[in-house]
């Protein structure tokens, strides 16, 4: 072999091709990600992206949704945020073709519950739908929240702070129209670690969530980068974090969940499955583990489904039993506010 390498040049542009491809990926790369906060920022939010094949926010009923509102905030930073209002099952054939009462609604009794997407996409991607009919369907209001920056809200840079501002934003929002009716998030990957920022801070405000669904959360971003499939194999190099990690950190990309729980209150259902390759159930594990340990009594459960069901990332709202486990939180929530 060594024979054959020397007469043809094939083994030399071969270890060439190598070696280039060694230095972009282990050097040029990490470094380009280090000193480039928008390219860490594009990468992370992906508000761009994913997009779904009609983009007709006004239009609900185009998505085949039935008792929607489309409406929009505008937030105290004169930010403009794109929102769907979805009607329970049982006030859409009394209510559901005017719109005017749907404000009103909010106070009428049933749970709400604000959603919080994750990355990329709107609120209109297909599976989102499918989670907005199912919590329709036991009599739930959904105001599903494009951040700043997503679908048809205001395009402007993009930052936890900000992130985080829109959900309480848009929290205050119902909080005043609700009159009591107890307020519930369910945030879905990144939307679990905004969720959870915002919810915490709004406790400090003395606003009290009544309850916060956490779906494929991490426990916090640099653990859910460091066991990300693309940056596993840079992990074991003694300058991951420097060059992968700590400039997100500087860039004000944080999303502490253990950090915004473990002085909470709001009782929290976390749901993942266990063949989730985007965010390995692992990190609910760990996030599970640790603020059980540092609250004192607040309700928190873990549901972990089995790979057998195929759910992976997106899918656990394809979970036949979904609307009997999401029943059964809200109740142990309203429980506690009573007692």
């Amino acid at each position: 072999m060594f024979i054959n390498c020397i007469k043809g040049k094939a083994c030399y542009t071969t270890v060439g091709f190598v070696g280039i491809a060694f230095v972009i990926i282990f050097l040029v790369v990490p470094t380009i990600w280090r000193y480039s906060p928008s390219i860490q920022k594009s990468m992370i939010f992906l508000n761009h992206d994913f997009m779904p094949d009609v983009q007709n926010y006004s239009y609900p009923e185009v998505y085949g949704m039935e008792g929607t509102r489309n409406f929009y905030i505008i937030t105290k930073d004169y930010i403009t945020l794109g929102v769907w209002h979805i009607l329970p099952s049982n006030l859409i054939v009394k209510y559901g073709k005017n719109e005017s009462n749907y404000e009103s609604l909010l106070s009428h009794g049933e749970p709400i519950i604000i959603y919080m997407h994750g990355n990329s996409g709107t609120r209109a991607n297909d599976l989102r739908l499918e989670l907005y009919r199912k919590l329709q369907n036991i009599n739930c209001h959904v105001i599903a929240v494009d951040y700043r920056s997503y679908a048809d809200s205001t395009d402007v840079e993009l930052d936890e702070t900000g992130l985080v501002s829109d959900v309480m934003e848009t929290f205050k929002w119902i909080y005043k129209r609700a009159k009591g009716v107890p307020i519930f998030g369910w945030g879905h990957s990144l939307g679990t670690g905004i969720g959870a920022h915002a919810f915490s801070l709004l406790e400090k405000e003395n606003i009290h969530p009544s309850g916060l669904i956490l779906e494929a959360p991490f426990n916090k971003i640099s653990d859910a980068i460091r066991e990300y499939s693309t940056t596993k194999v840079l992990r074991y190099f003694p300058w991951f974090d420097f060059f992968i990690i700590d400039p997100v950190i500087e860039n004000g990309i944080v999303f502490d969940t253990e950090q915004n729980l473990k002085n909470s209150k709001v009782p929290v259902l976390i749901l993942h499955a266990r063949d989730d390759i985007i965010i390995p159930y692992q990190l609910s594990e760990n996030l599970y583990n640790y603020i059980t340990t540092t609250r004192d009594s607040a309700l928190t459960e873990l549901v972990l489904y089995d790979a057998k069901y195929e759910f992976g990332h997106q899918l656990i709202c394809r979970d036949k039993e979904i609307e009997k486990k999401i029943k059964k939180f809200i109740q142990n929530c309203l429980k506690l506010r009573i007692d």
